[in-house]
């Protein structure tokens, strides 16, 4: 059984309609207008596919790619791959192309003139990402906030054996003591949700530059990058939330809801003194709209982890594995400069 692997075009209808085929035959979720979106309009360049071609047949059969992806380090722009969609139809997983096709990917990627290669991959997935020589970036955490605790602890009681009616009574209690933690002493800045990008016109590549001239590894968050990643994501509801210092955009979130939890996707902010507030202040909507816990999942250093328990977070472990893969013909290596630990990876640069 043989296989050939070659780059995508997206100008032939053929490998646009295997790539659709695989995703609905092989993924989880893929939603209409994904295509377009994450392929064609990404601000960074268009994606990068490389195709498995069963040779017998002459049927493609795998895909994989790399949507691109500009970081900021040190004053520079670097370009980089996040590895993403990679599919393999069922009767060629296991000694099938899966390595090639990944192997080919990053080539291309060399090729193109990416930096480094990022993988976010599945438990399915991680033995062959981790073959590539991929090296393991920080660790996922799932950060948790509670905002109201009768369910939680109408769950707790139940695994414990405890009448699940003193959760009412207990939750009061625990409740009230959140809500006066949280009024103790002032917040500084001025938040709101906002209703489109455009009530903060001209501030976010301001917010960008300031942002950028920190040490800090980090995606370009531009305004163009946040409009398409955000507002423009045709299969889901994201909303921003910002935080003001006077009239100067000081930190930022993008959150969405899944029934009462309330998932922080990304966010950025100007200095390390304001995520506190930000989450201080978001906490308070939130606690208003009748929400139950505020979630957000990182893979990040341990700076970033401290940070996020100062900030009133719990963290619990997460499965999630992160990878990097620096281009051999580069004279950095990533994966080192990552150790330092003064990184994050959100969410919504990971689940697209």
């Amino acid at each position: 059984m043989g296989f050939r692997i070659i780059l995508a075009n997206q100008e032939d209808p053929e490998h646009v309609r295997a790539i659709r085929r695989l995703w609905d035959d092989n993924l989880r979720f893929v939603a209409d207008g994904r295509y377009e979106w994450l392929y064609q309009d990404n601000p960074a360049g268009d994606t990068l596919t490389c195709l498995a071609v069963h040779e017998e047949k002459n049927e493609i059969v795998g895909t994989a790619s790399a949507m691109r992806r500009d970081f900021h380090f040190e004053g520079e722009i670097c370009r980089a791959g996040i590895a993403i969609d990679f599919a393999i139809d069922a009767d060629y997983r296991v000694f099938g192309p899966a390595l090639s096709l990944q192997r080919t990917l990053v080539e291309k990627a060399w090729e193109q003139g990416l930096d480094f290669m990022l993988g976010f991959p599945n438990l399915a997935a991680q033995g062959v990402i981790k073959r590539l020589g991929y090296r393991q970036i920080g660790s996922g955490v799932r950060f948790s906030r509670l905002i109201r605790s009768r369910g939680k602890l109408k769950e707790v009681f139940s695994q414990r054996r405890i009448p699940t009616w003193l959760a009412v009574p207990a939750s009061l209690v625990l409740d009230t003591g959140l809500y006066l933690q949280d009024r103790l002493g002032p917040v500084p800045g001025e938040a709101r949700i906002l209703s489109s990008m455009d009530e903060l016109d001209g501030q976010w590549q301001e917010f960008w530059q300031a942002n950028s001239r920190q040490r800090r590894f980090q995606g370009v968050q531009g305004e163009d990058y946040v409009r398409w990643r955000y507002a423009h994501c045709p299969y889901k509801d994201y909303q921003l939330f910002a935080l003001l210092d006077g009239e100067q955009l000081v930190a930022f979130l993008v959150f969405s809801f899944e029934d009462d939890i309330v998932l922080v996707d990304d966010f950025r902010f100007r200095h390390d003194r304001w995520i506190k507030p930000l989450f201080r202040h978001f906490w308070r909507r939130m606690h208003g709209l009748g929400h139950a816990v505020i979630n957000v999942g990182l893979v990040s250093g341990e700076e970033m982890k401290k940070l996020m328990k100062e900030a009133g977070f719990i963290a619990r472990s997460s499965p999630r594995w992160g990878g990097i893969l620096s281009n051999p013909e580069r004279d950095r290596d990533w994966a080192g400069i990552l150790d330092e630990g003064d990184w994050y990876i959100a969410d919504g640069e990971i689940d697209l």
